[in-house]
């Protein structure tokens, strides 16, 4: 992609993705900072999904290709080092146990 070409593909796409993020943040309540429950979780994580796909959709061949092919291995793995990092943000607590559970 030429710089010209980038800079009108910045230029279209970036206030684009600006006003999802804003959309996503508010339908999954997360706007103002505060605990999140469960079904906040999973609201924002399927809103990130479709933030992720749409970005993935607009990025041109054949770096769309390379970029999805080392997507899942590299995803799962960014997800247990986040998981790691967060257990120990919250001592004491295992984030797969439930709260109230035995």
């Amino acid at each position: 992609m030429t710089s010209e070409a980038e800079a009108k593909f910045m230029k279209e796409f970036g206030p684009r993705r600006d006003a999802m993020l804003g959309r996503l943040a508010e339908a999954a309540g997360v706007t103002q900072p505060k605990p999140m429950n469960l079904s906040d979780l999973e609201v924002l994580a399927a809103a990130s999904m479709e933030l992720l796909t749409t970005a993935l959709a607009n990025i041109p061949e054949p770096r769309r290709s390379e970029l999805v092919n080392g997507l899942s291995a590299t995803m799962a793995a960014d997800v247990a080092r986040k998981r790691e990092w967060l257990e120990q943000r919250i001592p004491g607590r295992r984030l797969d146990t439930p709260e109230g559970s035995a």
